[in-house]
């Protein structure tokens, strides 16, 4: 079974290594990949930067090479409802850009509600724009259920959907409703929505007052990550065999928004 993981920064996937001997580094460019095999799946971790566009292309340049049997994206977001803490860890239901009038909605095998039951993992709608927006003002767009806002999700879904490809989405809340980022994270990041030290560094320097949101944002995307991590290690290693049938279930709704509000 070839499985195909994508996640943004390296600070969502570090703590991945811990579970996984095998882990190895296959590419440095474009894109960092790595690769580890479990028993019946051989897996590929691409990091591919924040944004629609660097994971949109990442996508694109791995479908490029062979059609994995499932695809993976697991990452960071920003809680839209109180009963989603930081750290707390969201397979999305559902996907929409919040430019577009169309929602993506998963179809999942009842096996995978005792999956994420077992796990802790709370059922979330996702809501991706970029640049992010207010989360109290878009949390009522979930009209009191829970939701996180995200940068890429709706786009890979798309992608997914359009190629018939399984995909499935991790989430973990790396600050809640009632968190400010504190900082704008176009001032941290590349043009590849890679975070770097030279960006931190000259925000710290020009608005010192940053200092502070650095360090509690530092504090709960730990928190996130661990948290993420294990849940993601949890689904990867479900047996093959399951695995598979679970994927060869998953679908991919594309459905208007107008319909889906009523």
């Amino acid at each position: 079974m070839k499985v195909l993981v994508l996640t943004a920064l390296p600070q969502e996937y570090s703590p991945l290594k811990r579970f996984f001997p095998s882990w190895r580094s296959i590419q440095r460019r474009p894109f960092k990949k790595f690769a580890f095999s479990l028993p019946g799946k051989e897996i590929n971790l691409v990091e591919t930067g924040m944004g629609t566009k660097p994971a949109k292309e990442a996508l694109t340049v791995q479908l490029a090479g062979v059609t994995p049997d499932l695809v993976i994206f697991f990452g960071f977001a920003g809680g839209l409802h109180p009963d989603l803490p930081v750290g707390a860890v969201c397979l999305t239901v559902s996907a929409r850009e919040l430019s577009s009038e169309v929602e993506f909605r998963f179809r999942f095998p009842d096996g995978l509600a005792d999956f994420l039951a077992k796990n802790h993992i709370k059922p979330v709608m996702a809501f991706s724009a970029e640049p992010p927006g207010n989360k109290r003002a878009l949390s009522a767009l979930a009209a009191g259920q829970p939701a996180v806002l995200d940068m890429e999700t709706a786009t890979l879904a798309e992608m997914a959907w359009q190629s018939q490809i399984p995909f499935v989405c991790f989430r973990a809340v790396s600050d809640a409703i009632g968190h400010d980022l504190g900082f704008d994270l176009s001032d941290i990041s590349d043009e590849r929505g890679r975070i770097r030290l030279a960006g931190v560094f000259a925000t710290l320097i020009s608005k010192p007052a940053t200092m502070k949101a650095f360090y509690l944002s530092w504090g709960r995307s730990r928190l996130a990550a661990r948290n993420l991590c294990k849940s993601v290690a949890a689904f990867l290693e479900i047996p093959a065999p399951m695995l598979g049938r679970m994927a060869r279930e998953l679908r991919i709704e594309r459905t208007p928004v107008s319909i889906v509000r009523n």
